[in-house]
C-alpha cells in the first residue's frame, strides 16, 4: 500500500514538473510579437475578471438593500440571477 501511495506522489510530482518544464519552453521559443499578444489578451482577461467581479458586487450589494436578512436568501439569489 504504502508502494502505490509513493508512486502515485512520484506519477503526481513528474506531470507537473513536465508542464512546468514544456511551459518554460514553449515561453521561451515564443517570438516578440506572441509575446505581445499574450500580454496584451492576459490583461485583456484580468479587466474583464476584475469589471465582472465589480458588477456582481453592485448587484448583490442592491439585493441585499431590497432583500435584508438572513430569511431572504432564495429573494437575494434570484434577484442576482435575473440581473446577471
Amino acid at each position: 500500500m504504502l508502494i502505490i501511495f509513493w508512486l502515485l506522489v512520484a506519477f503526481i510530482i513528474c506531470f507537473f514538473l513536465c508542464a512546468f518544464v514544456i511551459g518554460i519552453i514553449k515561453g521561451i521559443e515564443m517570438t516578440p510579437d506572441e509575446w505581445r499578444d499574450f500580454v496584451e489578451d492576459y490583461r485583456r482577461e484580468k479587466k474583464q475578471r476584475k469589471e465582472s467581479k465589480r458588477l456582481y458586487r453592485s448587484i448583490e450589494s442592491r439585493a441585499f438593500s431590497k432583500y435584508p436578512g438572513r430569511a431572504n436568501y432564495r429573494k437575494r439569489k434570484a434577484y442576482i440571477d435575473k440581473h446577471l
